[in-house]
């Protein structure tokens, strides 16, 4: 259950900031869309991402993604029968095989045909609601896209989300922030930005915490050295 919802969360900055005005009271819902934006932008935790399923067409380099994409984190397919990498390994049916992120430029210098066809082994973004990949499959593998969404806006329709629930103090502190903006109060901005500060390291620290390979040293998903700063537990 939510913490807080956006009727309540409406009367808390209402109250907090003793402004009953209709100007301020028809602004609202825009200070907690850009809080809701700006939350996307600083964090970095499991709960924004989502999955879909989708398949490769046969042969056609570019593969559609949802358009409320804001960043891929991993794309992925399905082998349908033995199937011979390009490293030569051979691998089952079935198996899951993920595709290595590189530039548009690279791919074309790597794949310049896009049509000709291969064991997809690169992506690269293309378009907010496409990737590249390369070479084209050479069939319709099924596939799996892993990517991170704004969650659904908060409204009168909409009362709670990711945020409410689970990032209560964050999302009311960047609200105040708006509202503060709003009301032209400078110093109160900067006594509302210290605490969405310190609430938003602590859940970024969450997040990396939830990355520990051994739970004492901070794991690069992607591989390779550890690259995230150390934090106190």
């Amino acid at each position: 259950m939510a913490a807080i919802t956006y009727s309540t969360l409406v009367q808390q900055i209402k109250d907090t900031m003793e402004d009953d005005s209709t100007e301020f009271s028809d602004a609202v819902p825009d200070f907690i869309r850009r809080a809701e934006l700006r939350l996307t932008r600083e964090m970095d935790t499991h709960g924004l991402t989502q999955y879909f399923t989708s398949n490769f067409t046969k042969g056609e380099a570019f593969l559609a993604i949802p358009s409320t994409n804001l960043i891929v984190k991993n794309v992925n397919y399905l082998t349908s029968t033995t199937t011979t990498l390009d490293n030569g390994s051979v691998v089952g049916p079935n198996t899951r095989i993920s595709l290595l992120v590189r530039t548009k430029e690279y791919l074309e210098d790597y794949w310049p045909v896009r049509t000709s066809t291969g064991i997809p082994k690169y992506y690269s973004h293309f378009m907010q609601d496409q990737i590249l990949m390369a070479p084209a499959p050479v069939s319709a593998f099924a596939s799996e896209i892993e990517i991170i969404v704004q969650p659904s806006t908060l409204s009168a329709g909409n009362e709670t989300n990711y945020y409410t629930t689970f990032c209560e103090n964050a999302l009311f502190y960047a609200t105040m922030i708006e509202a503060c903006y709003f009301n032209k109060n400078a110093s109160a901005v900067q006594i509302w930005d210290q605490q969405y500060q310190r609430e938003i390291i602590t859940i970024v620290n969450e997040a990396r915490r939830n990355r520990r390979d051994d739970m004492s040293k901070p794991n690069s998903p992607a591989g390779g050295p550890d690259t995230l700063i150390d934090g106190a537990n």
